[in-house]
């Protein structure tokens, strides 16, 4: 009970100063008020339940009731009153009070609703908690992963999303950065509102600012109507703008304003617009960098990465490997028109060394042309495309350590001298070769002809 904040609030100053009396012997902390308006003043206190009387001069406890659900939706609110009617106890259940009580309040009926209201919240709190990490783990958003690195990143989704702070999200093409951004979205005080997404090295710098702010008739050739931006469309929710390095400089002077006044001007008019709009940030390059070479603005860097969020490269998540090829594989089952359920102790072990330089995305093109190879609900080694043996296989690693005091002008040298080693090991016999070396055959035979021993 320690942690938990009672609000009392009633025009009756004695009523008042009982039930605080009442709700602090029990050990509750208690803030009462006089009127709707007060409670509403301070409801960014974050009270754990409101007691609100029905009967009050000017706002009276229906239409507070009505604010307070608008606004905090979360906050049981417990209603009383001292005139038992039936019309007044189903409005307010209906515009979401938990329970309606009467005055004079008896008190075991009065703890007992405490203490139902406080274990239905704890539950929803337990049932939203857990939605998310099925949510997560199952995909929702495209989010898929436990690992360390990537619980970090969302540990700073959560702790962003309440405000309206600026967050630019960085990392390698391919990480899922737009993903994020969705979660941002979606765990924010915008979730109700649009999420509206903008590429920026997609569009010419030309139509940059006429994408993003809109434009009047008749404003520039081709102008033929009038139309509205990106970030009038996302009124209410969330502008995304990935690859934001690639704005123009005079679409970055623009934005900035923006984000400095929260009103802009389409293009060709002079009509101020406000609009509500959280605006979040994405891009692969160091921006420091860019502005150190002048082509991006210091001053818009500072206002777009308030909270940095960094979306780790898939080698620094190599335990996430298996979860995301699972999403994959139901992910396409009915587009390649055959069921393929599992993927080989031998071809996980070759994904989870591969470094993927091409990240996530390049992971779910691995799996997707090797669905198509595969004539068994298994993907194997065989399966997997070259590339990826690259710098993935047992073999390799056996040769990396071999040649890590090498020079690395000798390092095709070493490669040739292991193989041929394990061909003299098995007289010539290929597939006792590829075993010893830890490989498939068809592996073994692709490095052969790499290597020119064939």
């Amino acid at each position: 009970m320690a942690n938990e904040l009672i609000f009392v609030v009633d025009d009756d100053a004695p009523l008042r100063g009982l039930m605080r009396a009442l709700l602090e012997d029990q050990g509750y902390a208690v803030q009462d008020f006089e009127s709707g308006n007060a409670l509403l003043y301070s409801l960014d206190e974050s009270p754990s339940l409101i007691l609100l009387d029905v009967m009050m001069p000017g706002l009276d406890g229906v239409e507070t009731l009505k604010r307070i659900k608008a606004t905090r939706p979360d906050i049981p609110v417990i209603m009383l009153t001292s005139v038992d009617k039936v019309e007044t106890a189903v409005e307010v259940i209906k515009q979401g009070a938990y329970d309606y009580l009467l005055k004079p309040v008896d008190e075991p009926r009065l703890f007992t609703c405490l203490d139902k209201a406080f274990e239905q919240r704890n539950l929803a709190r337990k049932v939203h908690h857990l939605q998310g990490e099925v949510d997560r783990l199952s995909g929702k958003d495209g989010i898929i992963g436990k690992s360390e690195a990537l619980n970090e990143a969302l540990k700073k989704v959560h702790q962003v999303s309440a405000s309206k702070a600026g967050v630019l999200i960085l990392g390698e093409t391919g990480t899922g950065k737009e993903l994020i951004a969705r979660a941002v979205h979606r765990n924010s005080s915008y979730a109700t509102g649009p999420f509206v997404d903008i590429n920026c090295g997609a569009i010419p710098e030309t139509l940059q600012e006429s994408e993003l702010f809109g434009h009047k008739k008749g404003s520039f050739t081709g102008a033929t109507e009038s139309r509205p931006g990106k970030l009038e469309l996302a009124d209410g929710g969330t502008l995304f703008l990935d690859e934001v390095a690639e704005m123009s400089p005079a679409t970055q002077a623009k934005l900035l304003r923006f984000l400095q006044e929260k009103n802009f001007e389409r293009i060709g008019d002079n009509q101020k617009i406000k609009v509500d709009t959280r605006v979040v940030c994405a891009t692969n390059k160091d921006l420091k960098t860019l502005i150190e070479k002048g082509s991006f603005r210091e001053d818009l860097y500072y206002r777009i990465a308030v909270f940095p969020i960094e979306v780790p490269a898939l080698r620094d998540r190599v335990e996430d490997i298996p979860l995301l090829c699972t999403h994959f594989l139901k992910k396409y089952q009915n587009d390649i028109g055959k069921e393929v359920h599992s993927i080989s102790d031998e071809a996980m072990r070759i994904l989870q060394d591969y470094s993927w330089p091409g990240n996530i995305r390049q992971l779910e093109n691995t799996l997707y042309q090797a669905m198509i190879v595969t004539s068994y609900d298994t993907i194997d080694a065989d399966c997997l495309p070259e590339g990826v043996f690259d710098s993935s296989t047992p073999a390799n690693e056996k040769i990396n350590e071999k040649a890590a005091n090498d020079s690395p002008s000798l390092y095709h040298d070493v490669v040739k001298q292991t193989l041929k080693q394990a061909l003299e090991k098995t007289g010539g016999n290929i597939p006792g070769a590829a075993r010893e070396l830890g490989i498939s055959r068809s592996t073994f035979y692709r490095m052969l002809k790499k290597y020119q021993l064939t």
